[in-house]
């Protein structure tokens, strides 16, 4: 038993983690009580005031800061959701009324031009497409905003830098998609490739994107 202890204690590995928090709801919360607490016992650990203040402002600066961002987020999401609805429902609308001015006897092509309300075919080789796409971190998570050209759908790709061979995420119809997998290794930050083909309902087809490249802290 005790030399079995004695193996183990030299199998053990420690691995430091640094006291400022990688989220940034964590990060804010972490400023606050700095900032809170930082007149009491930064002077009993040799801090005048002008330090005190210092690292006062700089906690502030940072709570700050996150709350903005976050503010941001929000009003962001809150659009982003307002123009989904907008297609929906203000398109259809729209596209009723159009309907309607296409059936009356004196429509004419001109008149449906000078609207913009006149489809057009555009000739195209699939396997000449190429996506275009932009990865961005949050907190949790990955998005990965994408163009589909005359595509209805596309797939995405990813991989952990250095290494070969690429992993399937899934498909999506709509930008942006949300690669929400955990990192590899618990708080461990990486750098993720994403790369995406169109697909056709049946298999990839086109040209593969450019690869993109991104730290996930997590």
């Amino acid at each position: 038993m005790i030399l079995s202890l004695f193996k183990n204690a030299f199998i053990m590995k420690k691995q430091h983690i640094h006291f400022v928090p990688r989220g940034d709801s964590q990060l804010a919360v972490w400023a606050s009580n700095i900032g809170d607490k930082i007149s009491i016992i930064g002077p009993q650990l040799g801090m005048d005031a002008a330090a005190v203040t210092k690292v006062e402002t700089a906690a502030l600066n940072i709570e700050m800061a996150v709350k903005a961002v976050e503010s941001k987020r929000a009003d962001l999401e809150q659009a982003v959701s307002l123009k989904n609805e907008s297609k929906v429902a203000d398109v259809q609308v729209i596209a009723d009324a159009a309907a309607v001015m296409k059936r009356h006897p004196d429509y004419r092509e001109q008149l449906g031009s000078a609207l913009g309300i006149v489809g057009y075919v555009v000739n195209y080789d699939p396997k000449d497409l190429k996506p275009v796409i932009k990865a961005r971190t949050f907190e949790g998570k990955v998005e990965i905003s994408f163009n589909l050209q005359q595509m209805s759908c596309i797939t995405i790709y990813s991989r952990l830098k250095g290494t070969n061979g690429w992993t399937r995420l899934g498909n999506d119809y709509e930008s942006p998609f949300i690669d929400s997998r955990p990192l590899t290794v618990a708080t461990q930050p990486e750098i993720r490739e994403y790369a995406a083909m169109y697909f056709n309902l049946r298999e990839d087809v086109g040209q593969m994107s450019q690869i993109e490249t991104i730290v996930f802290a997590g």
